[in-house]
C-alpha cells in the first residue's frame, strides 16, 4: 500500500491542473486573393467576338484558379485547427 502513495498522489496532482488553453488564429489571407475575378459581359455578335470572349473567360478562369491555389497553400501552412 505504501508503494501506491506516490503514483496516486501524482495522478491526483495531474488531475488538479487546469487544461492547457489553445487559441487558434485565423490564417492571414491577402486582400487581393479575396477579390473576385473580372468576368466579361461582352455580347458576341461575330466569330471574332466569340474568340475574344472565350479568351477573356479563359483569363478569368486562370485568375480564379490561381486564387484557389493561393488559398490552398495558405491553408496548408496553418497548423491543424478544429473543423467547425
Amino acid at each position: 500500500m505504501r508503494l501506491l502513495i506516490l503514483p496516486f498522489s501524482t495522478l491526483l496532482a495531474a488531475g488538479a491542473c487546469q487544461p492547457e488553453r489553445i487559441v487558434y488564429l485565423p490564417p492571414q489571407i491577402p486582400a487581393e486573393t479575396l477579390t473576385p475575378c473580372r468576368i466579361s459581359e461582352r455580347q458576341a455578335e461575330t466569330y471574332r467576338d466569340l474568340a475574344v470572349l472565350a479568351t477573356e473567360h479563359l483569363t478569368a478562369a486562370r485568375c480564379a484558379n490561381g486564387k484557389i491555389e493561393t488559398m490552398a497553400e495558405i491553408l496548408k501552412e496553418t497548423p491543424d485547427a478544429p473543423q467547425q
